[in-house]
């Protein structure tokens, strides 16, 4: 019979943090008082379902005995009639998180094309935040946060190209692109009503600098002078309130979203070249964009063994994506009563996200009441929040056995070269 040798350790380590962590929540304040600066709306009836199409993908990675690892991208567009499949197999022979994350925008975003293509919807349901993707995508772009990524920069640039591609051909043809997530993560409005909470408080270029940046709290200089006016602002419960919002990293936006009533959405956040490091940087056109990723193209034509020559396309793809990505209207959408608030993401027609204005501001005049009826008459539990996307999951996401199997086809493939596979199979899955 096996014995754990360890479970009277794992007892008394996990009551040790789990007590401290209970403890931890028991002292965190109500952060109830932040919500006064969100502006809700009450949603509609929700009209007769429209004709849409769902676009989700899954990720997989095979490792191989010498480190190299393959990656396994797939998408999904499903509709009424509509089944298009993309399918993305390479070879990683430099580790980078990155590179599986391009590769799975990139199929997802030409599996949404070929569903354009064929047409015979109004709206395209895409899994994920758009707003994290292109953030994401163009971070991976301009810093060096992964040393490895650097030798991926052409596959990054596809990526983005890709995703914008897919929101110019939609736009074009009048089809109105959706972007659903059911677990974000994101502190955008606990920040903004955090910092509007906090007018008059602080210094008005901080307060300024939080409301229209995301977020601040990246960066250090900031971060400095609000602790330093949380230490001399304790007296003040308003500001106490919404500067621990801000320092408690652990808070999402769930937290001026949790007293919030079923079929009601928050009033639509436009949000532009928001993003804290860039817009400190003054990256926020797309030529001081396209110059700063210039460098990180010809380090990566280095490691690649590529010509210097291959630049020049790769940085046209680049400047071409970051010409054409929208700003963004953001807000959220509380389906039903006891769901949680699901992240819903519309580009702005028409306009560009890199025109040197940073921008995160409420919208009132936005026009969303249309895809707000579409997600609550499409809407059927927390699981199936939405029917094609959910039927894209089941189709392109990875399952254990499924990967087992490519994996064995692969193991047939290198044998044939005398490259052997590592005995455990790494998953990954939607982003």
């Amino acid at each position: 019979m096996y014995v754990d040798h360890f479970f009277d350790l794992f007892l008394k380590s996990a009551r040790d943090k789990i007590g401290k962590y209970l403890e931890y929540q028991r002292r965190s304040p109500s952060f109830s008082s932040l919500r006064e600066h969100i502006p809700f709306r009450k949603a509609g009836a929700a009209e007769v379902d429209a004709p849409s199409a769902g676009v989700d993908g899954g990720v997989g990675l095979v490792e191989l005995d010498n480190g190299h690892k393959i990656v396994l991208a797939r998408a999904a567009a499903v509709g009424r009639g509509l089944r298009k499949r993309e399918f993305i197999a390479d070879v990683l022979i430099v580790d980078s998180s990155a590179a599986k994350w391009a590769y799975l925008i990139t199929a997802e975003a030409l599996a949404g094309i070929s569903a354009l293509e064929e047409g015979g919807f109004d709206y395209l349901l895409m899994d994920g935040s758009l707003y994290a993707k292109a953030v994401m995508l163009i971070h991976n772009l301009i810093l060096t946060r992964e040393f490895q990524s650097i030798f991926y920069i052409p596959e990054i640039i596809l990526a983005l190209y890709s995703l914008t591609e897919l929101l110019k051909k939609a736009e074009e043809q009048g089809v109105r692109a959706v972007f659903v997530s059911k677990d974000s993560r994101f502190k955008v409005l606990k920040e903004y009503a955090a910092f509007e909470s906090l007018r008059g408080k602080l210094d008005d270029y901080i307060v300024e600098r939080g409301l229209s940046w995301y977020s601040i709290m990246w960066l250090r200089r900031f971060r400095r002078e609000l602790s330093s006016y949380y230490q001399r602002l304790r007296g003040d419960p308003e500001a106490s309130v919404a500067l621990d919002a801000l320092f408690r990293q652990s808070a999402t936006d769930h937290v001026v979203l949790s007293g919030m009533r079923a079929r009601t959405y928050t009033v639509p956040l436009l949000m532009g070249a928001c993003d804290a490091y860039m817009s400190y940087k003054g990256l926020t056109t797309v030529k001081r964009l396209v110059d700063a990723v210039a460098d990180r193209v010809e380090d990566s034509m280095a490691f690649r063994q590529e010509p210097l020559s291959s630049a020049r396309e790769y940085l046209d793809l680049a400047e071409g994506a970051l010409s054409a990505m929208p700003k963004i209207l953001f807000f959220y959408l509380k389906p039903a009563e006891g769901a949680e608030p699901l992240l819903v993401e519309v580009p702005l027609p028409g306009s560009r996200m890199f025109d040197g204005a940073p921008v995160k501001a409420f919208y009132p005049q936005a026009s969303v009441d249309d895809v707000v009826s579409l997600i609550l008459a499409q809407y059927k539990d927390d699981v199936h929040y939405n029917d094609w996307l959910w039927y894209a999951h089941e189709m392109a996401s990875f399952k254990s056995s499924q990967l087992v199997e490519y994996a064995v086809y692969l193991k047939r493939m290198l044998q044939e070269s005398g490259v052997s596979m590592a005995r455990r199979i790494k998953m990954g899955a939607g982003l």
